[in-house]
């Protein structure tokens, strides 16, 4: 709660002094009024008017309060104040900046940092992917599934002291933005034996040219009202977001076209992409492998994208790209809770652990070398 406090604007907090001293003014003077007016019925009824709509901004009041400084969550779009808050609370302090000799860099949020060399005898994994590997909703970075191998592989006695685990993960990117920043690594000769990218379903939007017009949507939807009563506050400013995407198809159906990716252009361009990925990372001696992330909220015995996964599966078979899909680990879990809140369909801490549990799991095969990718 105090950490939440301290993230309230002074103009916020100036605005519900203000409000709550009108507040409690207001029932004494209308029980003013209500002795005043004793024998004039048609008087009273303004009384018990005011009454009322004292009483609804009374609730509204102690709504928004307890959304100022109680509820602290994420929702998927990352839109409403809540939301940026709980950003400014659980990660900015854990970001750090990782600089290329070119001059770019990416901030990764971590709580140790990106090793500049690694022993001869400890192999360097590197985590890649979106907003679900960089632990969108958990507020401590620590239980993170990246961070939560690092500590079981450092805890048990067969692999302890023998890999250093990294993750450079970002909201919204996608396998070519993991391209850049590997290739970026690669020019600075910083060490990785492993890249890990870790894929969501939705990552192949980079490649359906839909995808910019469906992020501009996105962005011109967060765009905050000017209306300073939804603009600045939390309760009214979620309830408004919430109402706004209800409102849009395309954005409530998100899920359901992501499936159409997988036919024709968009699926060519990323089986491309991921060839020309792992053919690179094979020249320099860097094993790569893809973790598949399915959507969790569509668990079930009757999951949509389950022909998917197996596509993909296939085209990492193809490509001799050692791949773990997590699929069947959380399917078996499905009627547990798995995602952050019901507005966001992140992974929570729980699905964070069996997904690092399974990967501690299957670590023997995401480290066996393959065969070399086949050329382009």
């Amino acid at each position: 709660m105090w950490k939440l406090f301290l993230q309230l604007s002074d103009g916020y907090l100036i605005c519900m002094a203000l409000w709550l001293v009108l507040l409690m003014m207001t029932p004494r003077v209308l029980l003013g009024f209500r002795r005043r007016w004793k024998a004039e019925p048609k008087k009273q009824k303004w009384v018990k008017l005011g009454l009322s709509l004292w009483l609804v901004c009374g609730l509204f009041t102690a709504i928004e309060l307890g959304f100022a400084l109680l509820y602290d969550t994420t929702d998927s779009f990352d839109m409403t104040n809540v939301s940026h808050r709980w950003f400014k609370v659980h990660v900015e302090p854990d970001l750090k900046q990782l600089a290329f000799q070119d001059g770019s860099g990416i901030d990764y949020r971590d709580d140790v940092e990106f090793p500049l060399a690694v022993p001869r005898d400890q192999q360097h994994i590197v985590f890649l992917g979106d907003s679900f590997t960089f632990g969108h909703g958990v507020p401590d970075v620590r239980n993170r599934f990246t961070n939560q191998l690092r500590a079981k592989l450092n805890r048990d006695q067969s692999t302890q002291g023998k890999f250093v685990v990294s993750n450079l993960s970002k909201p919204g990117s996608d396998l070519l933005w993991g391209e850049a920043v590997l290739n970026n690594l690669a020019k600075d000769r910083r060490p990785v034996d492993v890249a890990v990218y870790v894929m969501c379903l939705n990552d192949i939007e980079a490649f359906h040219e839909r995808f910019m017009d469906f992020n501009n949507e996105v962005e011109r939807l967060r765009s905050q009202p000017g209306w300073f009563l939804v603009r600045d506050t939390y309760f009214f400013n979620w309830a408004y977001f919430r109402g706004v995407l209800l409102s849009q198809s395309e954005v409530r159906n998100y899920y359901s076209f992501v499936k159409d990716y997988y036919a024709g252009e968009p699926w060519q361009k990323f089986s491309a992409a991921l060839q020309r990925v792992a053919r690179q990372n094979a020249e320099r001696d860097t094993q790569f492998c893809l973790v598949i992330f399915p959507f969790l909220h569509n668990l079930g015995s009757d999951y949509p994208f389950a022909e998917v996964h197996r596509q993909i599966a296939a085209k990492c078979d193809e490509l001799h790209i050692p791949c773990v899909d997590l699929l069947p680990t959380l399917q078996s879990h499905a009627g547990e809770r798995l995602t952050v809140n019901p507005f966001d369909a992140h992974p929570n801490e729980r699905a964070h652990a069996l997904v690092a549990e399974e990967l501690k799991r299957k670590l023997p095969a995401l480290l066996q070398v393959g065969a070399q990718p086949e050329s382009e």
